[in-house]
């Protein structure tokens, strides 16, 4: 049921087994047949003798169990490549390291199991060159706890060893491959050993699936190189989630701009059919307001994310009230922003709906009978607050007279205090008004 034995390859395997039974006394030590396991890379334990003045390695019989690649390399390769191997390092099933004797069974030119001979690992043995350098089972075995497919190659090319996350990775069971046939469409061979860098980063697509390969150079006699194989499916996949959902949001943003932007065109119409001046003064106050808010989403839709540089925004604001109030060229505005602080777009919204209004009472109030004036507004930081003033040189007023008549004022207030949690303070100069309001940047 389990491997691809016929039956006079199975009478074989148990006449061998039986003849086992007869040289138990001569080996004194567990010995195993184990078999392929079809479609797989693993062995199928079929018989065991146990040991007759030894105690046994094993409390329960590991008769039927796998014998997994990672695990028992040895038995792996003497089974695909027939030969033997003596003094193999192994783990049984219990965990525990052994050393194994391992023999081809053949029938012809085909290499029907194995023939196991298991004893103990002496620590205290002085292990040979060739134990320190055995990939097939230390390397092997530490690289499974990896989830990253691995392959080791010799300076040819050759596949030497993969280990299990590589297995699944491949559908291909031949057991002579090479570089070509594994990445070769991605990143020939010829190309891979022309490039004198230790490690290689390239982001490959093999089956619909993405992967990163990285080439490592290895200093060691038997083994020229390794690639360590990542699946980045799932990653790519949410980088295209959130570049569409993002798109999104940009588009967003541009659609609301444009028509807040109609919007404002649509008010510039009534105020130019109209000739009464409160009527005006109106419209040009909600002109500046809706543009104030088209600010933000105009930068939002230039740039990643929900933050702004407040900077631009005030900027954007400052240019646009010069266009709107152009016929009073006796009045300068000007603004200095000495910083560039991230805010999240709500913020910016605020501020600059606070900026804009109280730019507009400048224009509105501070210089009655054409006086020359200059409007300036600053944007700084202090430690973790961001502190915005705007300054007039113009006729100033005192707060406690008008707190309670100027619309404008009340709103800005209460932006300041419940949509920036921040403060406001009005300071009556000789010459003018200064107004400032800080907040916290985060």
């Amino acid at each position: 049921m389990y491997t691809d034995l016929n039956e006079e390859e199975i009478d074989i395997i148990y006449n061998k087994a039986h003849a086992l039974d007869e040289l138990a006394e001569l080996f004194d030590c567990d010995i195993f047949i184990d078999v392929p396991f079809k479609g797989s890379m693993a062995s199928l334990v079929v018989y065991h003798v146990l040991p007759v003045s030894n105690q046994s390695l094993y409390k329960k019989s590991p008769v039927g169990q796998l014998a997994l690649k990672m695990n028992e390399p040895g038995v792996w390769r003497v089974s695909r490549h027939g030969g033997s191997l003596k003094g193999y390092k192994a783990f049984t099933q219990g965990n525990e390291l052994v050393r194994q004797s391992i023999y081809a069974i053949n029938h012809g030119d085909r290499v029907l199991g194995t023939y196991i001979l298991e004893k103990s690992f002496n620590e205290d043995e002085h292990p040979k060159q060739e134990d320190l350098k055995d990939y097939m089972t230390m390397t092997a075995r530490v690289n499974n706890y990896i989830e990253d497919a691995i392959y080791f190659f010799d300076s040819s090319g050759k596949l030497i060893f993969q280990n299990s996350i590589a297995d699944a990775f491949s559908n291909n069971k031949s057991e002579d491959l090479y570089y070509n046939d594994l990445f070769g469409k991605q990143l020939p061979y010829r190309d891979l050993i022309l490039r004198e860098e230790k490690k290689i980063l390239k982001e490959i697509q093999l089956d619909g699936k993405y992967y990163r390969l990285k080439r490592i150079l290895l200093d060691d006699d038997k083994l020229d190189f390794a690639i360590i194989l990542r699946d980045i499916t799932q990653l790519k996949d949410k980088e295209a989630e959130i570049i569409s959902k993002t798109e999104a949001v940009r588009e967003t943003h541009h659609r609301i701009k444009n028509n807040l932007q109609t919007m404002a065109s649509l008010l510039r119409m009534e105020k130019r059919r109209t000739h009464n001046k409160e009527v005006k003064r109106v419209l040009t106050n909600n002109i500046n307001q809706v543009m104030s808010i088209a600010a933000t989403h105009d930068i939002l839709a230039r740039h990643l994310g929900d933050e702004v540089d407040l900077s631009l925004v005030l900027k954007f604001i400052i240019n646009n009230l010069r266009r709107s109030y152009s016929v009073l060229d006796h009045i300068e505005l000007s603004i200095d922003a000495e910083s560039s602080p991230v805010v999240l777009s709500d913020v910016a919204t605020s501020v600059s709906l606070i900026v804009n209004e109280l730019v507009q009472n400048c224009y509105d109030h501070a210089f009655p009978n054409h006086k020359k004036g200059l409007i300036h507004v600053s944007l700084k930081e202090d430690r973790d607050d961001i502190v915005v003033s705007v300054i007039d040189n113009g006729i100033g007023f005192k707060i406690d007279k008008i707190n309670n008549n100027c619309l404008g004022l009340m709103i800005v207030k209460n932006y300041v205090k419940d949509k920036l949690m921040g403060t406001i303070k009005f300071n009556k100069r000789n010459k003018g008004m200064e107004i400032t309001f800080r907040f916290k940047s985060s």
